[in-house]
């Protein structure tokens, strides 16, 4: 079993950046991935709250290098349990267990639904979460996008570069500020429609009017969203499930920090969540340089 002075959940903007600024403090550390580094990174387009907007492959492989540079170990494997052990945090996956005597949370959020009868029936004919994987199959045709976040913003945009029509259902939220050719529809889906793949969806706006029928060939479900913490012990979380922390980031457990788009309150920009990253990381050290290196 492997001992570090902290194990990171989850390869994204947050992980890899808390990663690179653990392993620069002289920390050993441990990012873990089950899909090997990036997260949501890796389907977004040019991130315009990055300088230069650079897609996103470019920041997730810039980061992934940054981590490895620093001294930080990339582990390919799927957390299945976190529990306190010793005085540490015994960190279970799929491929062995980690001793860690500090772990910082970055899961990002698990895939929504939009939580209404037959959406499953959809699912890959029609329903997706990811217009970089499967918008080009709905080129020139219309497409609808549900959600309110920064995700559903940027996949309205990048989808109005190919789709003939893009259509951004809040989702019973407040309207967000959307540019390019993209249609803000405040209302929630009430139903999917189509014999051998979607064709339409239902909407009841959210000003009481009659039920509308959208013409589509896709809709991408970027609401109800949950960080995927099923692993974790019982920690403080806002109503959507966002692990609320104190000073430093820290969890309600001592030796456990959030960061990223798990994190209640955070700022739900890429930049924002490489720099919560970066400070629950010099917070671990902060806990943990008056105790000493650990035991590789």
């Amino acid at each position: 079993m492997a001992k570090w002075d902290v194990v990171v959940i989850g390869g994204g903007a947050a992980g890899l950046s808390a990663a690179a600024a653990a392993a620069d403090a002289g920390l050993s550390c441990l990012v873990l991935d089950r899909m090997g580094g990036g997260g949501e990174l890796m389907n977004l387009g040019p991130l315009q709250d990055v300088d230069g907007a650079p897609a996103g492959p470019d920041v997730a492989a810039g980061l992934l290098d940054a981590a490895i540079t620093a001294g930080a170990e990339l582990g390919v494997a799927e957390v299945t349990g976190l529990a306190a052990e010793d005085g540490n945090w015994r960190v279970s996956t799929d491929d062995g267990t980690h001793d860690a005597r500090a772990v910082i949370l970055a899961v990002g959020l698990a895939p929504g639904t939009l939580g209404i009868d037959g959406e499953a029936d959809f699912d890959g004919r029609g329903l997706s979460h990811c217009a970089a994987c499967d918008g080009p199959l709905y080129g020139g045709q219309p497409v609808v996008v549900v959600g309110i976040d920064r995700w559903a913003v940027a996949e309205a945009q990048e989808l109005a570069e190919i789709a003939s029509e893009v259509t951004l259902v809040t989702q019973g939220g407040a309207a967000p500020t959307a540019t390019g050719r993209v249609i803000v529809l405040r209302g929630r889906i009430t139903g999917l429609q189509g014999a051998t793949g979607l064709e339409a969806v239902l909407v009841q706006p959210d000003d009481g009017g009659a039920p509308l029928r959208l013409a589509t060939r896709a809709v991408f479900v970027q609401t109800a969203r949950h960080p995927a913490l099923g692993f974790a012990p019982i920690l403080a979380r806002d109503a959507d499930g966002r692990l609320v922390t104190g000073s430093a980031l820290r969890c309600s457990l001592p030796g456990l920090f959030a960061a990223g788009d798990a994190r209640a309150g955070g700022s739900r920009t890429v930049a924002g969540a490489m720099m919560e990253g970066r400070q629950a990381a010099l917070a671990a050290r902060d806990l943990l340089s008056p105790l000493g290196k650990a035991a590789g």
